[in-house]
C-alpha cells in the first residue's frame, strides 16, 4: 500500500490534543545537560527548515524500506541542524500533570540504556494487516527502563526560548489528557 510508513521515511508527527490540535512534534534550542535539542509542538511542520522532520530508523535492525508495523521498536530521527534522536532525558517540568521524565534529543541513538528507543502501537488500521500508516492513531512508548520510560506527550506551552505551542515530555498514561498522547504521521 503507498500510504504505510517504511523505514527511513522522513515524516511529521502531528498531536492529537483537543481534536489534532496540539501541533507537529519539533526541536529548538536547549538547555539540558546531554541534550541537543528540547522538544516541544509547533503550529506548523516546518516551523524552522528541517525542524519537525524526522526519520523513522529501525531500533531492532530492520532495513530502509520494509514496512513499519504497530509494536515495533524505533528511532525517531531528527533532521535538524545535527541529526538528533529522540530521547528521554532528565526530571520533567510537573510531575503534578502525569509527567515522568522530560524529552529531548541526543547526537546518539541510546544516550544512555535505551533512552532514544520507542515503540509504536497503532490503535487500528486499515486493512488490519499490523502495517502503520498515515494518518493511523498511534501512542508511543519509551522504552528506557525495559519500557518504563513513558508515553510521548505533551503539556503547558513550548519549550523554553522557542516559538512552540506545548513542550513535549515522557507520561505515565497513554492518553493523559483529551488526545494529548496520540499522534498521526504524515509523509514530510
Amino acid at each position: 500500500m503507498a500510504n504505510e510508513l517504511k523505514y527511513g521515511d522522513a515524516v511529521s508527527l502531528e498531536n492529537g490534543y483537543s481534536n489534532w490540535a496540539g501541533g507537529f512534534l519539533d526541536v529548538t534550542a536547549t538547555a539540558q545537560p546531554e541534550a541537543v535539542y528540547a522538544v516541544q509542538t509547533a503550529s506548523t511542520a516546518k516551523r524552522e527548515g528541517l525542524s519537525g522532520t524526522w526519520k523513522i530508523a529501525s531500533a531492532s535492525g530492520k532495513a530502509n524500506g520494509t514496512t513499519v508495523v504497530s509494536g515495533d521498536l524505533v528511532y525517531l530521527v531528527n533532521q535538524y541542524g545535527s541529526t538528533s534522536y529522540l530521547d528521554v532525558n532528565g526530571v520533567p517540568g510537573a510531575a503534578s500533570t502525569g509527567e515522568k521524565y522530560g524529552v529531548h534529543t541526543s547526537a546518539t541513538p541510546n544516550r544512555t540504556g535505551t533512552s532514544g528507543e520507542w515503540f509504536l502501537f497503532a490503535e487500528t488500521s486499515s486493512p488490519q494487516d499490523g502495517a502503520i500508516r498515515t494518518g493511523d492513531v498511534v501512542h508511543i512508548l519509551s522504552n528506557y527502563n525495559k519500557a518504563g520510560g513513558g508515553w510521548l506527550d505533551i503539556s503547558g506551552a513550548g519549550a523554553p526560548g522557542g516559538a512552540g505551542l506545548h513542550t513535549a515530555f515522557a507520561s505515565h498514561y497513554s492518553n493523559r489528557a483529551s488526545g494529548s498522547g496520540a499522534w498521526r504521521f504524515a509523509q514530510a
